[in-house]
């Protein structure tokens, strides 16, 4: 059974047309787990009213969307995990057989990255293509990859598990990022599916502005301290910092800069104990992804 697991944060409409989209679903057996992170408009009220069959979960308090995604996983009964952001829908009545059939024809291989397209059906969402390889060559391929979006994917129940699920002390923002190096941490890989899209509206989240100024410097330094040896995480700070920083200059946001930094530092030394480096194998096969060789 595939479990789809759909969080949710004061996007009411989208929610409706998301669920309505789940439910002409053909093919395959499927629950469905929304999880509301206490959203201050009636997107509850809504689930519980319209979409009865809806395992409905709600976050005492807001917890960003890691701690709600993990929530969702943790109570999914299916083997498979389909997850979906609320502000997406799906073109296919057959997306969820078609992800159940992908993950038998392919028993290596622990997790799919859904094609993320534009509402139009066409267009290619170039904003959310985190992948190795160029967009341009590349988005209407099958490949192996070390990057999924948390917009649209799907991955087998136990190999999110045993990775760790999201990280929540991100809270938000890179927590797919760290997920995926995890997976591929522990042997398994991550395939880009072309023949497996859904169309992403592109509601901004609230905060967008905090993210990129606040949680995006923080949560590149959290990530290089939890997954990087040394000097590969210095490596990967520094110019990443520089950049951060610059931006935050020219824009006007030293204050969140700066608090970032010092939330980071604070969350760095949380981080230690638990710290575990990326193995060489696993950084190997990372590079090998960039070029577009199979590991």
């Amino acid at each position: 059974m595939i479990s789809v697991v759909i969080p949710s944060y004061n996007r009411r409409d989208c929610v409706r047309s998301l669920l309505r989209s789940v439910f002409l679903q053909k093919e395959t057996e499927f629950e469905v787990i929304v999880v509301d992170d206490c959203s201050p408009d009636d997107t509850v009220e809504m689930v519980r009213k319209e979409f009865p069959q809806v395992k409905l979960l709600v976050n005492e308090r807001n917890s960003g969307p890691c701690v709600t995604r993990n929530r969702g996983i943790r109570e999914a009964r299916g083997e498979w995990i389909v997850g979906l952001d609320s502000d997406v829908t799906l073109p296919d009545p057959h997306l969820l057989a078609r992800t159940r059939r992908t993950f038998t024809e392919f028993p290596m291989v622990n997790g799919l990255a859904f094609r993320l397209l534009k509402p139009d059906g066409i267009s290619e969402d170039t904003a959310r293509w985190w992948h190795p390889l160029p967009i341009g060559e590349f988005a209407d391929k099958r490949f192996l990859t070390s990057y999924f979006s948390g917009t649209g994917y799907a991955f087998r129940r136990q190999a999110m598990v045993d990775a760790g699920l999201y990280p929540e002390i991100l809270y938000m923002h890179y927590e797919e990022v760290e997920l995926a190096l995890r997976i591929l941490d522990q042997g398994g890989s991550i395939m880009h599916c072309p023949d497996i899209a859904v169309l992403h509206h592109a509601n901004e989240v609230s905060r967008r502005s905090e993210v990129h100024v606040y949680y995006k410097p923080r949560n590149q330094i959290l990530l290089a301290v939890a997954c990087y040896p040394f000097w590969q995480g210095v490596a990967y700070v520094l110019p990443r910092v520089a950049y951060q920083f610059s931006t935050a200059a020219k824009d006007g946001h030293l204050r969140d800069f700066k608090r970032a930094m010092r939330d980071a530092v604070t969350k760095s030394r949380a981080l230690l104990p638990s710290r575990r480096p990326l193995q060489t194998a696993t950084l190997k096969k990372i590079g090998r992804l960039r070029k577009g060789l199979i590991p």
